[in-house]
């Protein structure tokens, strides 16, 4: 179904089935079989065949494991470091675009503009919030806390003051430098958790740091 090119990827587990459902219908409305759709379900239980016929790529992911705590350790996804790999979860696509399941499309505008800037950009996303919405402080305090748990020694040298990206949505070329960076983040924070270290999982955190730091083209 589709091309190559370009995959549409989402994730979700059992008590998200209602949202993944929704998402998938609506993507189909908008899109046909213009794109290649695939999804990451995580956790024991199968999504209904109703659901998984909408997708053309479905990979299972185990959510067991006792070192794992969500209420205190963050984003399971993250922890998996799921979004930094898509390119070997689904490989042999020339890109690869992310949209959390929650979201819904309204109509066939929204992909094309964000797939649109790929060939020129290392990573294309979009702010959090609106540079207009003064009643947001930057940093949030979630950020705030999220930065001192994970950069409590070198927090000063973080980008706290930069715009948020907002993580449930972008796009990157198979061969951008983002995917490495992203990776090598995570997989830091796994390591420093498995020795028994304070650390939250976030792939948006870690996402802004390295937007920031390494002078990313957004």
């Amino acid at each position: 179904m589709g091309t190559p090119a370009t995959l549409i990827v989402t994730g979700f587990d059992a008590q998200h089935f209602d949202l993944a459902q929704d998402f998938a219908d609506s993507f189909r409305q908008a899109y046909q079989e213009q794109y290649q759709l695939a999804a990451v379900v995580f956790g024991p239980q199968a999504p209904p065949p109703q659901l998984s016929d909408r997708f053309d790529r479905i990979t299972r992911l185990d959510a067991s494991g006792p070192s794992f705590d969500a209420g205190r350790n963050g984003y399971f996804l993250a922890h998996a470091g799921v979004n930094a790999r898509l390119r070997d979860i689904f490989p042999g696509y020339a890109s690869y675009c992310w949209v959390d399941a929650d979201c819904w499309f309204q109509g066939d505008e929204s992909l094309p503009r964000i797939l649109a800037g790929m060939p020129g950009f290392d990573l294309c996303i979009h702010p959090e919030f609106d540079v207009h919405y003064l009643n947001f402080p930057t940093p949030s305090e979630r950020t705030l806390h999220i930065y001192r748990t994970n950069e409590a020694a070198n927090l000063s040298a973080m980008p706290l003051r930069m715009p948020m990206v907002n993580a449930g949505v972008f796009a990157m070329r198979t061969d951008s430098r983002v995917w490495a960076l992203w990776d090598a983040e995570l997989t830091g924070l796994r390591q420093r958790h498995e020795r028994g270290e304070a650390v939250f999982f976030s792939d948006q955190i870690a996402l802004h740091k390295l937007v920031y730091l390494n002078q990313l083209r957004i």
